[in-house]
């Protein structure tokens, strides 16, 4: 794998092998997709790495199991998956937890979906679809956490996401402004991470409002 010594020398302190070694297969893979369907800039596989891979690993930290009795491996919704960052990154760290990836645009599905057979993610599944507010309750509904990034959803939509997780669920959205003040009024912001490469760009980590 012509990439693997980039990622070893990124995530080789922090990561098992066998998970460096599959980003690196991913990393190969979008790369031969993206010379004819345009998944992400174009850019050197160090640029990457920083930008796509490192921020997607970064996140992992708001995946946590819920204490609830009998919930059982902690669920990930990722919204607009495009090439696969954050969800499938996440789910290559976590190959036995259930992953939803839903990506509405068929050639960036039908990457993810190549994806998940090339890393032989049995844990993942790729769902074809706009996510609007329709999707958005049977989707979320047994998830632990979902995740946005590069991605801007209606308002309502988002509000109706954080109503279907469940009171210790996890909404974790990539944000280069300020959040809708509508959506505040659901959630609160439990962590954020600034970003090392933007002064603007962080990761915040949303906790549904107590309910009842």
């Amino acid at each position: 794998m012509k990439h693997r010594h980039l990622f070893q020398r990124e995530f080789g302190a922090e990561l098992p092998q066998e998970v460096v070694d599959r980003l690196a297969r991913h990393a190969e893979l979008l790369e031969r997709w993206n010379r004819v369907v345009r998944l992400v800039g174009e850019a050197e596989p160090g640029e990457w790495i920083r930008r796509h891979y490192a921020e997607s690993v970064a996140a992992r930290a708001y995946w946590r199991a819920s204490t609830a009795a009998g919930s059982g491996e902690p669920g990930l919704l990722d919204i607009g998956s495009g090439a696969g960052f954050p969800g499938l990154v996440l789910a290559a760290l976590h190959p036995e937890r259930p992953v939803t990836l839903v990506e509405a645009r068929e050639r960036k599905a039908a990457f993810l979906a190549e994806a998940v057979r090339e890393l032989d993610l049995s844990n993942v599944r790729v769902v074809r679809a706009r996510f609007d507010r329709e999707l958005a309750v049977p989707l979320a509904g047994t998830v632990e956490c979902a995740t946005i990034r590069a991605l801007r959803l209606p308002e309502s939509t988002m509000a109706r996401l954080v109503e279907a997780l469940p009171d210790e669920g996890r909404l974790v959205v990539w944000a280069g402004r300020p959040l809708a003040a509508g959506l505040l009024d659901t959630c609160s912001v439990e962590q954020e991470m600034n970003l090392p490469d933007s002064p603007h760009r962080r990761i915040l980590c949303l906790r549904p409002l107590h309910r009842g």
